[in-house]
């Protein structure tokens, strides 16, 4: 049996083989994705739904580090344009 879900608007897919349960969260923007076994249906989804908020938290402070970034450059040429 194949379930497919969403959390976080990440899309994940959770399976069954004979003595687990499999999960998929595919990142398309970074190439990849990551897959994980679990005992039961249940685990299952709570590994893929805390490694999609990984990927999240991941993606805002990359985000939060570019906006810095480009602040501190900037700044940067304000204050030499202003010396």
């Amino acid at each position: 049996m194949r379930i497919s879900r969403n959390h976080l608007g990440i899309g994940f897919k959770v399976w069954d083989g004979r003595h687990s349960w499999f999960w998929l969260v595919e990142a398309p923007d970074r190439a990849g994705g990551v897959i994980g076994a679990a005992p039961t249906k249940l685990e299952a989804v709570r590994e893929a739904r805390s490694s999609i908020e990984e990927i999240s938290d991941s993606i805002i402070v990359s985000g939060w580090e570019r906006s810095l970034g480009n602040l501190e450059r900037y700044l940067a040429s304000v204050c030499v344009a202003n010396a």
